[in-house]
């Protein structure tokens, strides 16, 4: 867990509109299925691992999701909100090793991120679904690391919506 005396806590959240039955969205943000889709060019050069899929071994709250990427690591997330349809949080848990940018290793390290939350709001036939990912980075490295990591964090929260949005359309 953070040690709050020794790394800054933020939360960084995007949205996006998604014209699909909210049913079908909470599918794909559960279950999702995005090996097929492309990653930005940014987060190669930057050596962030490919998200492919992420599948719900228990459902609800204490339930568990493992989440794969191309590096072959995985997040083994606890499930902390269950709210079909509304809201569904996690933590993250990177397994021992799982590095971005080379040199940050998101176990334990400067930077991390413990949670993510997605938030499904349907007015009509939109839905908005809002992913929210709480970070942290070490104190000491705060004013150098803040900036880069919102920017890298909310171009994945993009890629991750756009992703979800073209398989829920």
């Amino acid at each position: 867990m953070i040690n709050k005396n020794k790394h800054i806590v933020k939360t960084l959240g995007s949205a996006i509109d998604i014209n699909g039955r909210p049913k079908t969205i909470w599918d794909n943000i559960t279950n999702v299925k995005i090996e097929q889709f492309s990653d930005p060019t940014i987060f190669k050069i930057l050596d962030i691992p490919k998200p492919l899929k992420a599948e719900i071994i228990s459902e609800g709250q204490g339930g568990t999701r493992i989440a794969y990427f191309d590096s072959g690591k995985k997040f083994m997330q606890e499930i902390l909100v269950w709210k079909p349809l509304t809201e569904y949080s996690f933590s993250f848990n990177p397994e021992k090793g799982f590095r971005v940018c080379y040199f940050f290793e998101l176990s334990e390290g400067v930077f991390r991120i413990p949670f993510g939350a997605y938030y499904l709001t349907t007015v009509g036939q939109t839905t908005t679904l809002k992913l929210t990912t709480t970070y942290s980075i070490d104190r000491r490295l705060y004013f150098l690391f803040n900036i880069p990591v919102r920017l890298i964090l909310k171009a994945f929260q993009r890629y991750l919506l756009t992703s979800i949005k073209k398989n829920s359309e």
